[in-house]
Protein backbone atom coordinates (compact mmCIF):
# COMPACT_ATOMS: atom_id res chain seq x y z
CA UNK A 1 0.00 0.00 0.00
CA UNK A 2 2.81 2.13 0.78
CA UNK A 3 4.69 1.91 -2.62
CA UNK A 4 1.13 2.41 -4.03
CA UNK A 5 0.37 5.86 -2.68
CA UNK A 6 4.10 7.50 -3.34
CA UNK A 7 3.72 5.89 -7.27
CA UNK A 8 0.19 7.84 -7.03
CA UNK A 9 1.79 10.73 -5.50
CA UNK A 10 4.69 10.58 -8.13
CA UNK A 11 2.29 10.46 -10.67
CA UNK A 12 0.05 13.61 -9.71
CA UNK A 13 3.40 15.45 -9.07
CA UNK A 14 4.78 14.48 -12.15
CA UNK A 15 0.86 15.43 -14.30
CA UNK A 16 0.89 18.77 -12.14
CA UNK A 17 4.61 19.40 -13.35
CA UNK A 18 3.92 18.51 -16.94
CA UNK A 19 0.65 20.79 -17.15
CA UNK A 20 2.42 23.60 -15.52
CA UNK A 21 5.21 23.58 -17.97
CA UNK A 22 3.22 23.40 -20.31
CA UNK A 23 0.66 26.44 -19.67
CA UNK A 24 3.72 28.34 -19.11
CA UNK A 25 5.50 27.29 -22.48
CA UNK A 26 1.69 28.25 -23.95
CA UNK A 27 1.44 31.52 -22.15
CA UNK A 28 5.61 31.89 -23.37
CA UNK A 29 4.91 31.46 -26.90
CA UNK A 30 1.78 33.61 -27.06
CA UNK A 31 4.07 36.75 -25.38
CA UNK A 32 6.95 36.38 -27.71
CA UNK A 33 4.41 36.04 -30.86
CA UNK A 34 3.05 39.36 -29.91
CA UNK A 35 6.22 41.22 -28.99
CA UNK A 36 7.73 39.93 -32.53
CA UNK A 37 4.85 41.07 -34.51
CA UNK A 38 4.85 44.66 -32.87
CA UNK A 39 8.43 44.69 -32.98
CA UNK A 40 8.58 43.55 -36.74
CA UNK A 41 6.23 46.04 -38.00
CA UNK A 42 7.81 49.00 -36.39
CA UNK A 43 11.30 47.95 -36.85
CA UNK A 44 11.23 47.02 -40.57
CA UNK A 45 9.31 50.90 -41.20
CA UNK A 46 12.32 51.98 -39.45
CA UNK A 47 14.90 49.78 -40.72
CA UNK A 48 13.63 50.53 -44.14
CA UNK A 49 13.68 54.26 -44.05
CA UNK A 50 17.08 54.53 -42.86
CA UNK A 51 18.12 52.29 -45.48
CA UNK A 52 16.27 54.60 -48.32
CA UNK A 53 17.93 57.57 -46.69
CA UNK A 54 21.76 56.11 -47.29
CA UNK A 55 20.56 55.23 -50.47
CA UNK A 56 19.65 59.23 -51.34
CA UNK A 57 22.99 60.23 -49.50
CA UNK A 58 25.33 58.15 -51.47
CA UNK A 59 25.54 60.00 -55.09
CA UNK A 60 25.39 57.98 -58.51
CA UNK A 61 22.17 56.59 -57.28
CA UNK A 62 19.44 56.34 -59.46
CA UNK A 63 16.40 58.23 -57.35
CA UNK A 64 13.83 55.83 -59.15
CA UNK A 65 10.81 54.64 -57.41
CA UNK A 66 11.54 51.19 -59.59
CA UNK A 67 14.90 50.62 -58.57
CA UNK A 68 15.19 48.71 -55.82
CA UNK A 69 18.76 47.98 -53.89
CA UNK A 70 19.61 45.07 -51.45
CA UNK A 71 20.61 46.24 -48.49
CA UNK A 72 24.33 44.34 -48.69
CA UNK A 73 24.88 45.88 -52.01
CA UNK A 74 24.00 49.00 -50.40
CA UNK A 75 26.60 48.48 -47.45
CA UNK A 76 29.00 47.51 -50.26
CA UNK A 77 28.23 51.13 -52.20
CA UNK A 78 28.59 52.67 -49.30
CA UNK A 79 31.85 51.45 -48.08
CA UNK A 80 33.18 51.89 -51.31
CA UNK A 81 31.68 55.61 -51.49
CA UNK A 82 33.83 56.28 -47.67
CA UNK A 83 36.79 54.47 -49.04
CA UNK A 84 36.64 56.91 -51.90
CA UNK A 85 36.18 59.83 -49.69
CA UNK A 86 39.30 59.17 -47.57
CA UNK A 87 41.40 59.05 -50.69
CA UNK A 88 40.19 62.23 -51.63
CA UNK A 89 40.91 63.91 -47.86
CA UNK A 90 44.56 62.09 -48.39
CA UNK A 91 45.52 63.68 -52.01
CA UNK A 92 44.10 66.83 -50.83
CA UNK A 93 46.10 66.50 -47.82
CA UNK A 94 49.53 66.23 -49.52
CA UNK A 95 48.40 68.45 -51.95
CA UNK A 96 48.20 71.39 -49.41
CA UNK A 97 51.38 69.95 -47.65
CA UNK A 98 53.42 69.99 -51.30
CA UNK A 99 51.98 73.17 -52.29
CA UNK A 100 52.45 74.77 -49.19
CA UNK A 101 56.39 74.14 -48.39
CA UNK A 102 56.41 75.76 -52.18
CA UNK A 103 54.94 78.90 -51.15
CA UNK A 104 57.67 78.73 -47.93
CA UNK A 105 60.39 78.49 -50.47
CA UNK A 106 59.33 81.06 -52.83
CA UNK A 107 58.74 83.35 -49.40
CA UNK A 108 62.37 83.04 -48.28
CA UNK A 109 63.49 83.70 -51.79
CA UNK A 110 62.24 86.76 -52.13
CA UNK A 111 62.68 87.89 -48.85
CA UNK A 112 66.82 87.03 -49.64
Amino acid sequence: MRTTRKTLKTCLRRTQTTRRRRRTSRILRRRAQARVGRRSTCSSKVVWDKLETLKNLIPGQINNEERTVKADQLFQETADYILLLRTRVVVLQRLIHFYGSMELDIQNIVIL
